[in-house]
């Protein structure tokens, strides 16, 4: 598959603190001291991190077959999504019409927080109670994005987040809910048709999304995007041996990395936010190396 990665971002300036930049700030700086902790996790045996953006990507060693060290992998990685996700609601939810479900947006991105916080301290004798806790919060999660999905469907609820949104985060929560409930029952493998039908849907809807906030000056950059969001729900649809989406999921995140360089120092115009131009490419490493677990 084509990457869209089609202007040369290598040797961009350091980013200015814009006024935006300053708004979300919160996000950023929020998601950085939390991990502080999951520092210590990085050291924890059987886990590694990637870095190549704001945030690094807490993922289990390749090969790992301990649900402990596999469980703290997957709170370190989706709890930090989960309290983004609510990040991002709150932004697109502005004005006093949208006082009370922005609300419940901050709540649950405190709730996500602090499970994050707590996620480096997942061990052999307490991952099963603590990936319950977990699913316990996602659950609920998912049933308030689904609920606004549908509202916002209807008309009913008027903010700047797209149906489309708000049932893509909540089928991330279910995933992971997933997940997390396969580990603490000891099974550690993956299922590589419900990996791939996962991912290749996730990565397509990303491009999407790309391509809708794009400035429509940036006409090369819309129309890749909207080619690799073809290209992924193509492969949902018709499944393709794992290497081509590994190569495929690759290719994006090369994308996305140079993508969020762009964004921060003004070479893309768009209005992705720099938090979210990061949340993005961290799932895309994730959607790699899960696809090569399931392999």
């Amino acid at each position: 598959m084509e990457s869209i990665a089609t202007r040369t971002l290598d040797h961009v300036p350091a980013p200015v603190m814009s006024r935006r930049r300053v708004l979300v700030g919160g996000l950023a700086l929020v998601g950085t001291s939390l991990l502080a902790t999951a520092e210590a996790a990085g050291r924890y045996a059987g886990i590694v991190t990637k870095g190549g953006g704001t945030k690094p990507t807490y993922l289990a060693e390749a090969g790992s077959r301990d649900p402990a060290a596999l469980s703290m992998a997957e709170n370190l990685f989706w709890n930090e999504q989960m309290m983004e996700h609510a990040a991002f609601f709150v932004m697109l939810m502005p004005g006093p019409e949208l006082a009370r479900v922005r609300k419940q947006a901050e709540a649950f991105k405190e709730t996500f927080a602090a499970q994050l916080a707590k996620s480096g301290n997942v061990d052999a004798g307490n991952y099963r109670a603590f990936n319950q806790s977990t699913i316990d919060q996602v659950k609920r999660y998912s049933e308030y994005e689904y609920r606004l999905r549908d509202e916002q469907a209807a008309g009913k609820l008027q903010s700047l987040v797209w149906p489309t949104f708000f049932d893509h985060t909540a089928r991330e929560g279910d995933y992971f809910v997933d997940r997390l409930a396969r580990l603490s029952q000891g099974e550690v493998s993956m299922d590589k048709a419900r990996t791939a039908e996962f991912w290749t849907l996730i990565m397509g809807e990303h491009a999407g999304f790309i391509a809708h906030l794009l400035d429509p000056s940036e006409q090369a950059l819309v129309a890749k995007a909207m080619k690799n969001n073809e290209a992924f729900l193509k492969m949902h649809a018709h499944p393709v041996p794992t290497g081509k989406a590994v190569r495929a999921v690759e290719d994006i995140l090369d994308f996305k990395t140079a993508a969020q360089k762009g964004i921060e120092t003004g070479k893309i115009k768009s209005i992705i936010d720099p938090a979210l131009a990061d949340h993005v490419r961290r799932e895309a490493i994730k959607a790699a190396d899960d696809l090569r677990r399931a392999a």
